[in-house]
Order: C-alpha cells, then sequence, then structure tokens
C-alpha cells in the first residue's frame, strides 16, 4: 500500500506542477530549415532598413521599428507581385533562395508558434487586407493571404471616405490595444487597396524593478547636455558581453523565452556607432559571447511612438519598381497598379513592471496611370532590441537618444 500511495503522491504532485498557474509550461521553438531562413533574412533586412531610417533622420530623436511587421506586411505584397518588381522584393528582403510556397508556409508556422510561446507574455500578430469593394481582386492574391497570414479580408466602399477611413483605423487601434490609434490620415481618389500588419508585445520583467527604488538620476545625452530622468534599478544576473565599442546585456521577460538586448556605448563612441555594427551575423556572435554576470542595472523608464514612411529607405534598399513600374499582376489585371507609400508606426513603454510595445505596417496600393562593484548604469544614449532567443527573431529595434522624449 506505501508504494502504491507514494506513487500516487508523486502523480498527483506533477499534475499540480503541470496546472501550476503561477508557472504555467513553456514550449521551446524549434525551427525547421526554412523558418530559420525566414527569421535569419528578416533580421538581416530589418537591421539595414533600421540603418538607414538612423541614418536618414534629420532630427535627432527615439526610434523604433518593428523588422517583422514590415516583413509581413511587404511578404503580403510580395504575393501579388510578378517580374522584376518580385525579383527586388526578393533581393532586398533576402529571400532569393526560397519560393514563394516556402516562404508563405514558414511565417505561418513561425507566426503560430510565436503566438502561443510563452505564457507569460502576450504577443499578438494580426493581418488584414482592405480593398475598394468594386475593384476586381484576384480570388488566388486573397485566399493566400487568408491561408498562410490569416489576414482579414473586407471590401469597403472608398466613395465614403470618413467610414473607410475609421474602419482601417479602428482595425489598427483594436490590434494594438490602442498604442497605435491610427495609420491613415486619408483616403485618397487612387486607393484600391491597404494591405496592413500590426504586432503587440506585453511582457513583464522576470526580475522586476521595486518602483520604490526608482529615482531622478543624470542622464548625458549626445550633445553632453545632463538631464534628470526616472531611473530603475536591480540586481541580479544577467547575460552580458563586453565589446570594444559598448557593452551589450540581456534583461529576460516572462519566462525568459523573450528579452529586451541593451547596448550602452562606451563613453567616446555613440549610439550611431553601434548601430552601424548591427548585422545579423554580428548580432548571432555577440549572443553567442555572453556570460553570466552579477550586476546592479540602472535603466531609465522611457515611452515614446515612432512614426515614418518607409519609401526612401525601401528604394534605398532596392525596392524601386514597386513604387513606379510596379507588376502587382498577381493582384488585379484590370489595372495598372503600384505602391503609393509604406507607412510604419510604432510605440513602446518601458517601466519597473516591464515593457509594451506595438507597430503598425501599412501598404498602400494605388491605381497608376556588472556586479555591484562594476554596474551596468544606462545613463546615456542606447540601443535596444527585443527578441524571441529561439528563434532569434527580432520583434523591436530603437534607440534612445532623449528617454524623458515622448
Amino acid at each position: 500500500m506505501k508504494p502504491f500511495l507514494s506513487f500516487l503522491f508523486v502523480i498527483l504532485l506533477a499534475s499540480a506542477c503541470t496546472n501550476d498557474p503561477e508557472n504555467p509550461p513553456v514550449t521551446d521553438l524549434v525551427l525547421t530549415e526554412k523558418s530559420a531562413k525566414i527569421v535569419a533574412a528578416d533580421n538581416q533586412f530589418g537591421l539595414e532598413l533600421f540603418q538607414k531610417i538612423n541614418a536618414s533622420t534629420e532630427e535627432p530623436g527615439n526610434i523604433m521599428i518593428s523588422p517583422m511587421s514590415v516583413s509581413l506586411a511587404l511578404a503580403m505584397v510580395y504575393n501579388g507581385a510578378g517580374g522584376n518588381t518580385k525579383t527586388q522584393m526578393e533581393d532586398m528582403l533576402h529571400k532569393s533562395n526560397l519560393s514563394p510556397e516556402e516562404i508563405n508556409q514558414s511565417y505561418k508556422d513561425l507566426v503560430t508558434s510565436l503566438g502561443s510561446h510563452d505564457p507569460k507574455v502576450e504577443l499578438s500578430i494580426s493581418n488584414a487586407i482592405f480593398y475598394r469593394n468594386a475593384f476586381p481582386v484576384k480570388n488566388d492574391f486573397i485566399t493566400t493571404n487568408q491561408k498562410y497570414y490569416q489576414a482579414e479580408v473586407a471590401g469597403l466602399d472608398f466613395s465614403k471616405t470618413t467610414e473607410a477611413l475609421n474602419t482601417v483605423n479602428s482595425w489598427v487601434n483594436t490590434k494594438t490595444n490602442g498604442k497605435v490609434d491610427k495609420i491613415l490620415e486619408k483616403v485618397s481618389g487612387d486607393d484600391v487597396m491597404y494591405l496592413l500588419n500590426a504586432i503587440y508585445f506585453n511582457g513583464q520583467w522576470k526580475y522586476r524593478f521595486n518602483p520604490k527604488e526608482t529615482t531622478n538620476q543624470p542622464f548625458k545625452k549626445e550633445d553632453r547636455s545632463v538631464i534628470q530622468v526616472p531611473t530603475m534599478t536591480v540586481e541580479n544576473p544577467f547575460n552580458f558581453y563586453s565589446h570594444p565599442s559598448f557593452q551589450m546585456l540581456e534583461m529576460p521577460y516572462g519566462s525568459g523565452k523573450y528579452s529586451m538586448l541593451l547596448f550602452l556605448p562606451e563613453p567616446e563612441k555613440k549610439t550611431d556607432d553601434v548601430i552601424s555594427l548591427m548585422t545579423a551575423q554580428n548580432m548571432n556572435e555577440w549572443i553567442l559571447k555572453m556570460t553570466v554576470q552579477k550586476k546592479k542595472v540602472f535603466l531609465p523608464k522611457f515611452e515614446f511612438k515612432f512614426g515614418n514612411s518607409l519609401v526612401d529607405e525601401l528604394k534605398a534598399l532596392g525596392m524601386t519598381d514597386a513604387f513606379a513600374n510596379a507588376d502587382l499582376s498577381g493582384i488585379t489585371e484590370a489595372a495598372n497598379l503600384s505602391v503609393s507609400d509604406v507607412m510604419h508606426k510604432s510605440y513602446i513603454k518601458v517601466d519597473e513592471r516591464g515593457t509594451e510595445a506595438a507597430a503598425v505596417t501599412n501598404v498602400t496600393i494605388v491605381v497608376t496611370s556588472a556586479g555591484p562593484e562594476n554596474p551596468f548604469r544606462v545613463d546615456r544614449p542606447f540601443v535596444f532590441a527585443i527578441r524571441e532567443k529561439d528563434t532569434q527573431a527580432i520583434l523591436f529595434v530603437g534607440k534612445v537618444l532623449n528617454p524623458n522624449q515622448n
């Protein structure tokens, strides 16, 4: 009887652990070869796009984009591209070694896995296509994006501009939990389709900051002026790597599957020096070189929004025909189409609890005629990236020049 009771106790204990609401089970992601290529390609494209945006920004300020959001929105457009337009998109997105079917299936597998990966982190990825209801769209284009990207599809009366505008912006507001309230300013007469992606992330720090220990601390901006910013502090073992140009520290969320990488430039360096080094290959090498070290971390609270049209940057990266001599015959053959704009908006808030971030990308289609003794003190402009650890997928990447900027 005793062995039986012992066995029953073990079974009940295992069951209790499995159903423990405080520690829900976390899954490991194992990528297929094709999905791994998709992630590597998106990371490379995303970092190249981030570098272009950083270089072209006239007024110095905080920046953040979501490489995954831009890639997913363009992937839906790609399903309607042909000829040189398609080739340019493949080259720019580093996917010329993959077939459209492999690209679509890999994205479906990746997004499905990420959405249910870590119960302690909320991540939602949504896609939609809104088109002029009288415009003839090929059924294959619609069904492909519904099947692989779970895109919500709706035909709207674009002549009722206020209603159409409100429908699109309401979708954006809902899918980002109100963090990006709108993506469109107006519905133009030539507009025939909007392809949208929205990403919402909400993760609690694995090692929480104590709000009572948050105090105003000096923060030296790149122009050498000093401001006071609310600065959080926590002491714990963290993954850390020291590079000649910067220090890198990893702060995990939830169960540790998602994390924020902080890149703090050395005192004689600037954020631009770090960003210029950020390639997919370098990032992977730096991550492999991290070691666990006990560090007392000082991190400013910050919250800001960023918005930018990506047309100039995408052209600079090689996607030119889509905006002028486009072959989008996979969408329709009833008219000549082109991309008029690729608008990207993002939001991030970092506080003692964790990080809330969101991003939206809209493609508009138109008819054309240390240890406590060696602290990690983020008291100057820095760069950050939010990633998923199993896949290495970069969800967001940005820089903070002024934590008080909103």
